[in-house]
């Protein structure tokens, strides 16, 4: 019992110690992601990587994807809904 006790307060103690490690391989509006951040991303299953977080969401930082919420073009208003545009 003591055995199986001790095991397991060594693998909690990595386990909690090695989570700065995993925060590295994420990277939130050009910086270092901080623990909250990463743990925001991995609970909405966003992978290791660049991410923007800003009011409108979680999105890719190299994307290409066009979060702007509306636009005036040409007499038409247009805006986006799950970043698709809608114009009237």
């Amino acid at each position: 019992m003591k055995k199986t006790f001790i095991i397991g307060v060594v693998a909690a103690g990595l386990g909690l110690f090695s989570s700065p490690t995993f925060a590295k391989t994420y990277v939130v509006n050009g910086h270092a992601a901080s623990p909250a951040e990463v743990q925001l991303l991995v609970s909405n299953g966003a992978q290791p990587g660049n991410w923007v977080v800003n009011g409108y969401g979680i999105s890719p930082a190299d994307g290409g994807i066009d979060i702007r919420p509306a636009v005036e073009n040409s007499n038409r208003k247009c805006w986006y809904v799950l970043d698709v545009q809608l114009c009237d």
